[in-house]
């Protein structure tokens, strides 16, 4: 946080006016940004959530939120059955391109 005061007050003696708001912008941008990952444990939560986002391997609970969604009133598919059908999207049918 000195390091941010201290920032601030250099650019406030600075010549153009325009570098302190945009600088004070970014800072300020950067400090609620960083805001939410403010312990340990949730860093390794959204760092957990992000790589099974990033491999589909959370694909089933987003199916199971869409279809709860979509589709109050119909049961959604069993987990082997979701990815037996999944693996059939993917494979079936030719997949080169010429």
């Amino acid at each position: 946080m000195d390091l941010l005061r201290d920032s601030i007050a250099a650019l406030r003696g600075a010549r153009h006016p325009h570098v302190f708001t945009y600088t004070f912008r970014w800072l300020r941008s950067v400090r609620l940004a960083l805001k939410p990952l403010a312990t340990a444990p949730e860093l390794c939560k959204k760092g957990w959530k992000a790589i099974r986002e990033l491999s589909g391997d959370d694909g089933y609970e987003r199916y199971l939120a869409h279809h709860t969604a979509a589709h109050p009133g119909i049961r959604p598919l069993d987990r082997e059955v979701w990815f037996a059908h999944q693996q059939q999207q993917k494979w079936a049918g030719v997949k080169r391109c010429c």
